[in-house]
């Protein structure tokens, strides 16, 4: 009953479409869903693993193993955040551990002291803070041999961990109400899915600012140099999901907007692939065609693949989180 009232109150009610049956509504799940939320849980806790490693005896190669560890389990979120859904929604999953901006001030602050912790200073982009510094990679080592300092890295490791594992059972649950006899679930999954994956292109468009002068910290990810593998990251979770839209279409008889969906993906998949590992270094023009080709994409499916499922889109940017 939770579900039901949140999804209602979030605004999910469409109009009259053919509602996916249990079985393609589960497949959709468990093929573009679960596995990103398999791989983000894993690389948590791999994380975990590799900041106490490195906090018991710290050392350049166990910095390294740690950073290495915080990038795949950042770029495992954002392929997550490349098509949300569900329970990751309703937790604010982005809120708990990707809360931005980073706020410097506000991190070190809290390791001194505890109960000024709170979604600022927690997550994986004070991690990145912590790992990186603002660029300064050479000089985090002696920082965080200071043990009080380690000991918080570890910490919000650990907390990014538990946060991922909240799901595990709200996901399983997901799964069973997409099969359940009363159809709500199936008949909101289309709108749902394809809502949060406009907002989230929304939000993948403003990693990619097209001004020129742009200064290196404008661009997420800046302290780690990861925008563009991160950028990516979550271009692949959204291009995931997006492929049962396409065998949506193509089942339902609209093969045209199918495969002009598909060209534009290929077109933003190959314009961003280009762009160098710091995008802070990619030029105005290839930073436009990426955001120019994002935002086709972004157009053809709210208003062909929207008017051919007659779906409410109503989500504001912001309801992925």
């Amino acid at each position: 009953m939770r579900w039901i009232v949140l999804l209602l109150a979030a605004g999910l009610a469409q109009a009259e479409t053919t509602v996916p049956d249990a079985a393609w509504s589960q497949a959709w799940l468990d093929q573009a869903y679960l596995p990103r939320h398999a791989a983000l849980t894993q690389s948590a806790d791999a994380l975990v693993a590799a900041t106490k490693a490195f906090c018991a005896q710290p050392s350049v190669q166990g910095l390294e193993q740690t950073r290495q560890k915080w990038l795949l389990a950042s770029q495992a979120w954002r392929s997550m955040d490349g098509a949300p859904a569900g329970p990751m929604v309703l937790e604010r999953m982005g809120r708990k551990i990707d809360f931005r901006p980073t706020r410097p001030d506000d991190i070190e602050a809290a390791m001194n002291a505890p109960d000024a912790s709170n979604a600022a200073t927690r997550g994986l982009p004070a991690m990145e803070y912590l790992l990186w510094g603002n660029a300064q990679p050479k000089l985090q080592l002696a920082k965080l041999k200071q043990p009080e300092r380690c000991a918080y890295l570890s910490q919000i490791a650990t907390q990014v961990a538990s946060n991922t594992h909240l799901l595990d059972q709200p996901w399983s649950v997901y799964r069973t109400e997409l099969a359940a006899e009363n159809p709500f679930f199936r008949e909101n999954l289309l709108s749902e899915h394809i809502n949060l994956l406009l907002a989230s292109m929304t939000s993948l468009s403003k990693r990619m600012p097209t001004a020129d002068g742009v200064k290196p910290e404008q661009f997420v990810e800046w302290r780690s140099g990861s925008s563009h593998a991160q950028f990516m990251a979550q271009l692949g979770g959204m291009s995931l999901a997006l492929q049962a839209v396409l065998q949506r279409l193509r089942d339902d008889g609209a093969e045209p907007i199918a495969k002009q969906v598909q060209a534009d993906l290929a077109k933003v998949q190959q314009n961003c692939q280009s762009l160098p590992a710091n995008l802070a270094q990619s030029s105005v023009a290839a930073r436009m065609s990426c955001s120019k080709s994002l935002a086709t994409l972004k157009a053809n499916i709210e208003s062909k693949v929207g008017e051919q499922f007659d779906l409410t889109l109503g989500f504001t940017e912001g309801d992925g989180d």
